[in-house]
């Protein structure tokens, strides 16, 4: 049980050391310089969520075994999602006593996204996670299109208390998914937010963007995104990327800082807009009908674990994230953080078009409803604290 509350702290601490290179939100946009190590300042964080507690007669039966598998490295140093899962399976044994052992699955060992969601299903796998919010949506369950509207949470803390497994819309999200599935998502890793890079101009505003060739991924909602701006959608597969941008079959892309670092974006992309105008959910999804026949203590202890892990992957992100801004810069990438008003202008724009495509495409019209009002729920409480 000790482990979990160390990592945690490790994890705020480090990034309260390197919030100093952040950009603020202000009135004018930012160019963002390469930060210089700074003293940590005095800071409360914000966590109005509370990880679920309950009391419950404990499991004395014999030992029941969890496979989970996903698709990054098993290295837990070298990704939050391993992180995560590390924790989890820690965690889960601890409250357990061991009577549920947690077999992990990293590096894409079961194989793809498709093909571990596929393995959930059928029950072959308990659980796993690295699954894409739009890959639900496309073959399970259309209302997560909601999920991949633009500039839709204003702040990843924002996008924490909507959707974390404590929130009142996510659990409508997962029990609506659940019982029309049969796979329940457990809760989705935030892995920070998407922004452009490109070898051609600085974009500051929607219509920089006009003309530019922007490597997407094949998600409907993205491509009417950057149609929407005067840009062309170009999907190009993640291991062709990089020779993409290098022989200008694209001008552009969009993904988070750590993918944006791991493509060597600086040697083929000059510049950088950290505009997030998509925030990556990495849905962790578990087999409904093993989960709900496993004994009330059991269930607590995993509900319990995945709050912990999914904490753990969202403090390393927010801290690898900062961090990679900072080295993105120094290694030549001219960085800008557009300001509020410019936000706005980049969020009317894309919106304008992206949500009557969601409107069309999900078959919960009233989903669409209940996650603004979430959200307008959210911000109130936050400018209450």
């Amino acid at each position: 049980m000790k482990k979990v509350p160390i990592i945690m702290l490790l994890v705020v601490g480090l990034l309260l050391t390197v919030l100093v290179g952040c950009a603020k939100s202000n009135d004018q946009g930012t160019t963002v310089q390469a930060a210089t190590p700074a003293p940590a300042a005095s800071v409360a964080p914000v966590a109005p969520s509370q990880p679920p507690v309950t009391s419950v007669a404990p499991y004395t039966g014999e030992p029941i075994t969890m496979k989970v598998a996903w698709a990054e490295t098993a290295d837990p140093k070298s990704h939050p999602v391993s992180a995560g899962m590390t924790v989890f399976k820690s965690t889960v044994e601890n409250l357990t006593g061991g009577k549920l052992k947690v077999e992990l699955y990293p590096a894409g060992q079961l194989g793809d996204a498709k093909s571990m969601l596929e393995q959930v299903e059928h029950g072959i796998i308990h659980s796993c996670a690295s699954i894409p919010s739009g890959l639900i949506a496309g073959s399970y369950y259309d209302v997560f299109n909601i999920f991949d509207i633009p500039y839709l949470f204003r702040s990843d803390l924002v996008a924490w208390e909507t959707l974390n497994p404590s929130a009142p819309f996510f659990k409508e999200v997962a029990d609506g998914m659940a019982d029309y599935t049969g796979i329940r998502p457990l809760g989705f890793f935030m892995e920070g937010r998407r922004h452009f890079t490109n070898s051609v101009r600085e974009i500051r505003t929607p219509q920089d963007m006009k003309g530019l060739k922007i490597r997407t991924m094949e998600v409907p909602a993205h491509m009417e995104m950057v149609k929407a701006m005067g840009a062309t959608p170009t999907p190009v597969s993640w291991l062709e990327l990089y020779s993409a941008l290098q022989t200008g079959v694209v001008d552009g892309q969009e993904n988070p800082i750590l993918n944006i670092q791991y493509l060597n974006a600086p040697e083929v992309q000059k510049y950088l807009t950290l505009d997030g105008h998509i925030t990556l959910l990495n849905v962790w999804t578990v087999n409904e009908e093993w989960f709900n026949d496993l004994p009330e203590a059991l269930q607590v202890a995993i509900k319990e674990a995945v709050y912990q892990s999914l904490i753990v992957c969202r403090g390393i992100s927010e801290l690898s994230n900062t961090l990679g801004v900072n080295e993105l810069a120094q290694k030549g990438m001219q960085v800008y953080a557009p300001s509020k008003a410019e936000l706005e202008e980049f969020q009317k724009v894309t919106q304008n078009a992206v949500l009557p495509w969601v409107e069309k495409n999900i078959s919960d019209k009233d989903m669409l409803d209940r996650l603004m009002q979430a959200l307008n729920n959210t911000e109130v409480n936050l400018m209450n604290l």
